[in-house]
C-alpha cells in the first residue's frame, strides 16, 4: 500500500502523475496537495534503480512491461534496472477515460500511452537541468543514454543528480523522442514479470496467507436463482477442523483450518433451497426461451435507410438464424481471495481486474471509510473480463465480518465452473440481401441476448460496423433470466463477428462472389480496414486453396482480420484447423511486438476453442458440466500454426488484448462453407454437430 508519506520517504526524485481538474499533471511529491494521490508514481533511486507503480493489473497480458517502458524509453534508462509495483485502490487512481480503476477493454497502453512518456521526459529533463547547473555545462551538451549523462565526456549515473533534480522545476512541454531515437518503443523487451513466475516468487491470489487465517468454500444452490430456505450442518461441524458453517447471500459458507475440512465438510450438508424460474431447464429448454425471445419486440438500435424495404424487392436474398452458448471464462487460477475484516481496518488481497469495484464492495460489507481499507493486488492467473467482477471478494469479506478473523476463499474448478457469471447466451436472426450484380444493400440484424453495459454490447461489431452497406436495421432484445453473465474476452463481438461475418460469405456463396473480394468492396471507404483484409489474404495465398475461410471485424480501436486453412474428416465430424494468418491494424505506434503478438495468438486459440469444444451444458436448471473433462479446451496438440502480422496506420491507438478473437470461430465456419459446403449456424462445431450437417 503507497501512501503520500511513502512517497515522500523515497529517496531520489519521484514523480506523480497526477489527475487534476484541470486534467494530467506531472508533480514533484512534494508537491502533491494533501486531498489528491497520485495515478501513478515514478522514482528514481540513488543507487540508480526506476520503480514505477502502477493502476493496472498484470494478468499474463503483459501490462507491467508495456507501461514501464513508454516511462523507461522517455527517461532513456536501462531495462534491467526497472522494477514495477501494483497501485492500491482509491479514486485518485482511476483511469480517466474509464472512470474507474479497471483492466479491461484493451485500453491499458492506449489510455496511458501519451502521460507516461510525459513522465519520463519530464524526469529526463530534470535531471540534465541539475546536471547543467552543477557541472557548468551547457543543457544542449548533455545526452541522456542509457541510465548515464554523457557531459564532454565523461559519463554520470542519473542516480548523482537525483537530490538536485528533485528542487527542479517540472518543465511545461518536455520534448518527446522522434520515433528515429527509440530505444524501446517498437522493440520487443524481455517482460518485467516473468522472471518472478519462472523462480516461484510471484504471488498469485491463492497463494496469499495471514496468521490465523482460515479456509472457506461456499455451497451454493444446484440451480440457478435459489436460495438456502434451510440448512443441517449438524454431521458436517463434526469434522475435525470445521470453524463453522452459516449461510452467506450466495450460499452456505464452510469454513475450516484446511481446505480439506471444508471440502469434506460440504459432503455432509443438507440443504433445502427455494424454487426457481430455471429449475429443471436443460439445454433445449434455453434454446427455446432464446427463440421465443427473438420474436419479441425488442429495442431498435440504429435503422440506416429503408433495410426492409429493399430486402423485399431484392433478387438474392438469405436468411439464418445462430445460436451461440453460455461459455465458461476458464481462468487458470480459479476464484480466489483472502480478506481481513477487523473493527478499524479491512484488508483485502485479491486477483482483480478491478480495485474501483473491490473497493466499494470492501466499503460496503465492512462499514469502514476508504481510508480504512487496503486492497493488494496480486498476480492475476488470466482473467479474461471474469475477475473484473467482485462477487467472490464480496463472499470472502462477508465470511471475515462474521468470523472477525482472515478469511482465504477458494473456489475448487468445479465452484468455478457452476458459479455462474458466464458469457451470455444469445439467438441471432440476421437478414441480407443482394442486387442483380450482388452488391449487398440491405442488412437486418436482431439479438435476443442478457444485456451487458446497459444493453450497448449486445450489438457492439454491427451497430457500429465499418461496412458500407446503405440500408441497415440493428435491434436487441433484451433477455432477463436469473443465470450470471459478465463479460468474457471481447464481450459482444464474439456472438456478433461469427453471426455477421458468416451470412456475408452465404450471400457470396449464392452469389458466386470472392468472399474477400466482397469485404474489400464493402470496405473501399475504409483504407486502414481495407489494407487488413487486402493483407489477409495476400500473407495467407488466398485463392490457391477451397479450404480457406476469412473474417474481418473491428473492436476496441483494432481491426483484424483472419484466414482459416481447414480440413474435415467427413467420416468422423472433426474439424481440424492447420493454420490461421491473422493481421492486425493497432493505430500509429507498435509499443511491444511480441506483447501483441503474443496477445494475438492467445485470441485465436480461445477463439478456437470457443467455435471447436466450448459449451456451457444445463441440466436440471444447474450446469451439468463439471470440471475440464465435460467441459473441452483446445489442447497443445490441436493448436494449429498461427501467423500474425502488425500493421499501423495514421490514427488513434486501438487496442490489442481482445481484437484479435473474434474473427476466429467465423473463419473456421467460413472455410467449412468453401470447401465443403457446410453451413454453420450454432457454436461449438462439435464432430456430432457437423456430422448432422453432411
Amino acid at each position: 500500500m503507497i501512501t503520500r508519506r511513502d512517497l515522500l520517504k523515497l529517496s531520489g526524485l519521484t514523480l506523480s502523475v497526477m489527475l487534476m481538474p484541470e486534467g494530467y499533471r506531472i508533480l514533484k511529491a512534494q508537491e502533491v496537495p494533501r486531498r489528491y494521490a497520485p495515478n501513478l508514481w515514478i522514482n528514481l533511486s540513488r543507487d540508480n534503480y526506476l520503480t514505477v507503480l502502477v493502476n493496472k493489473s498484470e494478468m499474463g497480458q503483459g501490462v507491467y512491461t508495456g507501461l514501464a517502458m513508454l516511462v523507461a524509453e522517455e527517461l532513456d534508462f536501462p531495462w534491467e534496472r526497472v522494477r514495477v509495483r501494483p497501485a492500491p485502490a482509491g479514486r485518485a487512481y482511476v483511469d480517466p477515460k474509464m472512470g474507474i480503476q479497471l483492466t479491461g477493454g484493451s485500453t491499458s497502453v492506449r489510455n496511458m500511452y501519451e502521460t507516461l512518456r510525459l513522465a519520463g521526459a519530464s524526469m529526463r529533463a530534470m535531471l540534465i537541468a541539475s546536471a547543467s547547473k552543477r557541472l557548468k555545462v551547457p543543457a544542449d551538451r548533455i545526452r541522456a543514454e542509457r541510465g548515464y549523462l554523457l557531459v564532454e565526456g565523461k559519463r554520470y549515473a542519473y542516480g548523482e543528480f537525483v537530490d538536485l533534480a528533485s528542487k527542479e522545476q517540472i518543465p511545461a512541454k518536455p520534448r518527446l523522442k522522434e520515433s528515429k531515437e527509440f530505444i524501446y518503443i517498437g522493440r520487443s523487451v524481455p517482460r518485467i514479470d516473468a522472471p518472478e513466475k519462472v523462480d516461484g516468487k510471484a504471488v498469485f491470489g491463492i497463494d496469499t496467507f495471514e496468521k490465523g487465517m482460515v479456509y472457506a468454500v461456499v455451497e451454493r444452490p444446484p440451480y440457478f436463482g435459489a436460495k438456502a430456505l434451510k440448512v443441517d450442518s449438524t454431521e458436517a461441524k463434526r469434522v475435525p477442523e470445521v470453524v463453522d458453517i452459516f449461510p452467506i447471500s450466495t450460499g452456505v459458507a464452510i469454513c475450516g483450518e484446511s481446505l480439506w475440512a471444508c471440502q469434506k465438510a460440504r459432503r455432509y450438508l443438507k440443504i433445502e433451497w427455494s424454487e426457481s424460474f430455471v429449475k429443471g431447464w436443460e439445454d433445449k429448454d434455453l434454446e427455446k426461451y432464446f427463440l421465443q425471445k427473438l420474436r419479441e419486440r425488442g429495442d431498435v438500435v440504429r435503422v440506416k435507410g429503408s433495410p426492409q424495404r429493399v430486402f423485399e424487392g431484392s433478387p438474392v436474398k438469405v436468411e439464418e438464424t445462430y445460436i451461440q452458448p453460455y461459455l465458461y471464462h476458464a481462468t487458470m487460477e480459479p476464484m480466489a481471495c483472502l480478506a481481513w475484516v477487523k473493527k478499524d481496518e479491512c484488508i483485502v488481497y485479491a486477483p482483480t481486474q478491478s480495485q474501483t469495484w473491490v473497493l466499494e464492495t470492501a466499503k460496503r460489507v465492512s462499514g469502514l471509510p476508504e481510508g480504512r481499507i487496503k486492497v493488494i493486488t496480486t498476480y492475476l492467473g488470466g482473467g479474461f473480463g471474469r475477475k473484473a467482477n467482485v462477487e467472490f471478494v464480496a463472499e470472502a469479506l462477508e465470511i471475515s465480518k462474521r468470523l472477525s478473523r482472515p478469511v482465504k476463499l477458494i473456489y475448487t474448478r468445479e465452484d468455478d465452473i457452476s458459479s455462474g457469471y458466464y458469457r451470455p447466451y444469445s439467438a441471432t436472426h440476421i437478414k441480407v440481401s443482394a442486387d442483380q450484380r450482388g452488391n449487398i444493400n440491405s442488412l437486418s440484424f436482431k439479438i435476443a441476448v442478457q444485456p451487458l453495459l446497459g444493453g450497448r454490447a449486445s450489438v457492439e461489431g454491427v451497430e457500429n460496423t465499418p461496412y458500407n452497406i446503405p440500408n441497415l436495421y440493428v435491434e436487441r432484445v433484451d433477455v432477463e433470466l436469473p443465470i450470471s453473465v459478465w463479460f468474457w474476452r471481447s464481450v459482444g463481438s464474439t456472438h456478433n463477428a461469427f453471426s455477421l461475418e458468416t451470412i456475408l460469405d452465404r450471400i457470396a456463396y449464392q452469389t458466386k462472389q470472392d468472399p474477400g473480394e466482397l469485404r474489400l468492396k464493402l470496405l473501399r471507404d475504409n483504407p486502414v480496414a481495407y489494407k487488413v483484409v487486402q493483407t489477409a489474404m495476400e500473407r495467407s495465398g488466398w485463392g490457391r486453396k477451397k479450404n480457406l475461410g476469412i473474417a474481418y471485424h473491428y473492436s476496441f480501436g483494432s481491426h483484424a482480420c483472419h484466414v482459416a486453412e481447414v480440413e474435415l474428416d467427413a467420416k468422423s465430424g472433426q474439424v481440424k484447423v492447420k493454420r490461421v494468418v491473422a493481421v492486425i491494424d493497432v493505430g500509429p505506434v507498435v509499443v511491444h511486438p511480441d506483447l501483441i503478438r503474443s496477445q494475438v495468438e492467445g485470441s485465436v486459440v480461445m477463439g478456437l476453442s470457443m467455435a471447436l469444444k466450448e459449451k456451457v451444458s444445463f441440466k436440471g436448471g444447474g450446469v451439468e458440466n463439471s470440471n475440464f473433462g465435460s467441459y473441452g479446451l483446445l489442447t497443445m496438440d490441436e493448436t494449429p500454426e498461427i501467423e500474425v502480422h502488425i500493421l499501423t496506420s495514421n490514427r488513434q491507438m486501438g487496442g490489442v488484448g481482445e481484437p484479435g478473437l473474434p474473427p476466429t470461430a467465423p473463419a473456421v465456419a467460413n472455410a467449412l462453407l468453401w470447401g465443403y459446403g457446410i453451413r454453420v449456424n450454432r457454436l461449438p462445431m462439435t464432430p456430432e454437430y457437423i456430422k448432422s450437417l453432411l
